[in-house]
């Protein structure tokens, strides 16, 4: 915590330099209860191996329209949660997932399940997840006014601002997997050039 890394912290920085791990994000249509409306997930070398649209249960909310830009007809041929989730498990299956907001993430993949009907993957048992937003927090090291001894979140732009990472365009899953790789590299000391 503050005055020196966490463990936490330390393993972060030690997985990033080992150079094999996934990033995840997710837009979704809303922020409780909501399902995934599109999903992305890159290689550390930043190879794109998931990026697609995925058509929800129910319509998108012109709020949440508001800022990913997606819109029901953008989904109308997109596949289902189901058809996302059975690719999803063998791509993550052992492997070491990056997101920024990670528990959001997970959060959102279980209640796509839940809406959908389906049964909830632990995705947890089978992968090991990362939050790139607690990390990076505690690196811009601006201490929590509501949460004594914790870090204040920060949102990936203004991660991107400090690293000088060029931000294209926000809230589209491809574009904020890719910044968030490039974050994590500058964190861990890594060119940002992928």
């Amino acid at each position: 915590m503050p005055g020196g890394q966490s463990l936490e912290l330390q393993g972060f920085m030690e997985m990033i330099r080992r150079d094999d791990y996934l990033i995840l994000d997710t837009e979704t249509t809303g922020l409780d209860d909501a399902e995934i409306c599109q999903i992305a997930v890159v290689s550390s070398s930043g190879a794109t191996l998931i990026d697609t649209y995925v058509k929800p249960c129910r319509p998108i909310p012109a709020s949440a329209t508001l800022i990913h830009n997606i819109t029901d007809e953008m989904v109308i041929d997109a596949p289902a949660w189901a058809y996302i989730s059975d690719r999803l498990v063998p791509m993550l299956d052992g492997r070491q997932v990056i997101a920024y907001n990670a528990v959001f993430d997970r959060k959102m993949m279980h209640k796509s399940a839940e809406i959908a009907g389906l049964p909830k993957t632990d995705w947890k048992a089978f992968s090991r997840w990362w939050c790139a937003m607690l990390a990076f927090s505690e690196v811009y090291g601006m201490t929590s006014t509501h949460h004594r001894g914790r870090y204040r979140y920060q949102s990936l732009k203004t991660a991107a601002r400090h690293y000088n990472v060029p931000v294209q365009r926000q809230h589209t899953a491809l574009d904020d997997c890719l910044t968030t790789l490039a974050v994590v590299k500058a964190m861990a000391g890594f060119s940002t050039e992928y």
